[in-house]
């Protein structure tokens, strides 16, 4: 994880696992617009995407 990376909430990493989104030998961060699921192990990393709800977590209504 770099500096720009934004950690994915502890809650919402439970959810992954049992959902089976991410094993339980992963954690997941945001890298710009992308989830990441990186193995703490073989430091492998690949892409997921969660569903729709997951990413409506931070969406927020700007009004003008």
């Amino acid at each position: 994880m770099s500096i720009e990376d934004a950690p994915v909430a502890e809650t919402t990493l439970r959810e992954w696992r049992s959902s089976g989104l991410i094993t339980a030998e992963e954690v997941a961060y945001k890298s710009g617009d992308l989830f990441v699921a990186e193995n703490v192990l073989t430091k492998a990393r690949r892409i997921i995407t969660p569903g729709i709800r997951e990413s409506l977590g931070n969406k927020r209504v700007l009004r003008g």
